[in-house]
């Protein structure tokens, strides 16, 4: 949270009442969709090569056989990164360390979030150090990214619900001797429960969790490897010895969420909003996501480029994705660890592998598989930020239906232009994008014309803002234009006709529109990111930002359409204004709150709770 902050140039405390960073590996799993993120900060490779590719996933039966679906790259997940990776926690944070440290911030360790006063315009936050001295802070916002058991979660009174299982589950990182090779996953059901097996970075070392139907008094009791190796033995069908271990811990699983992820102004993510059963490797990276999902928006509404509702708007669209999560983990673990009695116990040990050596065999089941633990089709498809303006007639046989839809992951597609291979290349950044599709029916728009308006709106908005290209099949006509030789981007896009969409700084389409009228597309981009005039300066020229996070963190507050699918000119020249409007708020209000924008019966949601249902929330893989 704290580097996605300041690479929007947000200036923020990050603080920890752990004394020095952990160096357990904890959460392991980095999944596809989170790759990318490290790949937007520029430090993908660095963390990738802390840990080791996970080549398959298998369900191991008796005798040994097993079902098995490899991973490799899928040409449709339409990512350079298919291959989820494990990377033990304490490396991953490691990396993101060094990243903050290049914004000259680092990680208070030893203070601890005490508690916190909310007004009008910000909190006051009151820190206890290592020596025992009491601190308090000003800021705008207060970020409870502080853990399952969240001081800033319950300071704030926002109640955690949901359930804890009645279940035994034990970690171990230990070297693993035994015929099956390294680098792949193994989940292994038997009558007494179920044991997963993760590949780490080392000769033949292994994450081993044991997961056992019955708590029992054992909870409080010292793990042993004694203790470990007899449950190996009893659950895993092929000789397996255990030796070397680095860590080991015993647990209570729990299933628990919260109701709203923001509440005035403290907004929690991760572990504080929702924590579950490890399978499926998603915990992590959810977290990961949505730092990336609410980062943006605290820069523009911090920055006085966007009103304060679309803050509301992290709710809409990450809370969905976390119950989700807590359903599926939910239903998938009770599945593989209940005790269910001998009837369960029977199916688990003996239906479940020979179920899945048939399934694994499918394409659907291998799809299905490798689309849910990429994590790249959650989507936002519901929110009040996903909109579209679709006109005219489809062309060249390419439908704009087809193309991404508001509020899906824009897709990683070979483009070539000044410093580009891919699509991603150009996102990269923490910009809106606007890309600018000419289309591939001959003549239906000149190229020259669309460079002159994308050059155009990238000077207006300046670089920090927004990211202007125009996407063509031919030469690229100048420094804002992307070749597409193949027109394979124009056909994934659905650009048979001239169109654009704008891409959100986390990577999502937040609009798209064709044909490509110049009135409208201005309107747009001044309600996501205020008028032109002065944004560059606003964007590069403001003093930098504040917020704490308790790890928790907090920003510190700031002072102060036709037929024809060609693009259509402004009828007059457009008269700008600093500031947000009563025009821009209105349009605000409609998209977070579902209100007219005229501003009939319009209502501001109040800040001091959790905003209520929402029918634009989040869809995500299920």
């Amino acid at each position: 949270m704290a580097a996605e902050l300041a690479r929007h140039g947000l200036r923020c405390r990050i603080v920890d009442a752990l004394e020095a960073p952990s160096l357990l590996s904890r959460a392991l799993v980095v999944q596809s969709r989170t790759v990318e993120l490290f790949d937007d900060f520029g430090v993908a490779e660095a963390l990738l090569a802390r840990g080791v590719p996970m080549r398959a996933y298998n369900v191991l039966g008796a005798g040994g056989r097993r079902a098995r679906i490899a991973m490799r790259h899928f040409p449709w997940l339409e990512t350079r990164y298919p291959i989820p990776h494990m990377v033990p926690q304490g490396a991953t944070e490691a990396v993101l360390t060094r990243y903050l440290a290049s914004f000259g911030l680092a990680v208070e360790w030893g203070v601890a979030f005490t508690g916190f006063r909310e007004d009008a315009e910000g909190v006051d936050v009151t820190l206890k150090h290592r020596d025992g001295t009491g601190e308090s802070v000003r800021a705008r916002w207060l970020l409870g990214c502080d853990g399952g058991s969240s001081r800033v979660r319950k300071e704030a009174g926002i109640p955690f619900e949901g359930k804890t299982y009645d279940y035994a589950c034990m970690l171990v990182d230990a070297r693993l001797d035994w015929p099956l090779g390294h680098g792949e996953m193994f989940i292994i059901p038997s009558r007494h429960g179920v044991v997963a097996a993760f590949p780490m970075p080392g000769e033949n070392r292994y994450r081993l969790s044991f997961n056992l139907p019955r708590y029992g008094d054992g909870g409080t009791q010292p793990l042993t490897l004694e203790e470990l190796q007899a449950l190996a033995d009893r659950m895993v069908p092929v000789p397996t010895r255990l030796s070397a271990p680095t860590w080991m811990t015993r647990f209570r699983q729990h299933c628990l969420g919260v109701p709203c992820y923001r509440q005035g102004r403290v907004f929690l993510a991760g572990d504080a909003a929702h924590i579950h059963s490890p399978a499926g490797g998603q915990g992590l990276n959810t977290g990961i996501q949505d730092a990336y999902n609410l980062a943006w928006k605290l820069a523009l509404v911090t920055r006085g480029r966007a009103p304060e509702p679309l803050l509301d708007t992290y709710q809409v669209e990450r809370h969905r994705v976390g119950q989700n999560l807590l359903k599926g983990t939910d239903r998938r673990f009770a599945l593989i660890s209940s005790s269910g009695g001998l009837p369960l116990r029977l199916v688990r040990a003996h239906g479940l592998p020979r179920a899945a050596r048939w399934l694994f065999r499918t394409a659907f089941m291998e799809k299905k598989l490798v689309r849910f633990v990429s994590e790249l089709f959650i989507n936002y498809r519901h929110s009040p930020l996903s909109t579209e303006s679709i006109s005219g007639e489809d062309l060249g046989g390419v439908r704009i239906e087809d193309g991404p839809a508001p509020g899906a992951r824009v897709p990683d597609l070979p483009l070539r232009g000044a410093g580009v291979e891919r699509l991603h290349d150009v996102l990269r950044g923490p910009h809106h994008t606007l890309l600018l599709f000419a289309g591939l029916a001959p003549g239906e728009e000149r190229p020259a014309r669309l460079e002159s308006l994308a050059c155009q709106l990238e000077e207006d908005y300046g670089p920090q803002l927004l990211r202007a290209r125009v996407v063509v099949t031919g030469a690229a006509p100048g420094p804002c234009s992307l070749a597409d030789a193949t027109g394979a981007a124009h056909r994934r896009f659905g650009a048979g006709a001239a169109c654009v969409y704008l891409v959100r700084p986390d990577g999502y389409v937040g609009h798209r529109a064709r044909p490509i009228e110049v009135k409208s597309l201005k309107a747009e981009l001044t309600a996501r990111l205020g008028p032109p005039r002065e944004a560059a300066a606003r964007a590069l020229d403001l003093p930098p930002q504040g917020v704490v996070q308790a790890r928790a963190v907090a920003p510190a507050r700031q002072p102060g359409t036709k037929a024809s699918g060609h693009i259509s000119p402004d009828p007059a020249p457009s008269t700008w204004r600093g500031g947000i409007t009563h025009e821009d708020r209105a349009l605000w209000r409609y998209r977070c709150h579902g209100t007219s924008r005229a501003g009939a019966g319009a209502r501001e949601r109040p800040h001091n709770h959790c905003p209520g249902p929402d029918p634009g929330q989040a869809a995500s893989e299920p």
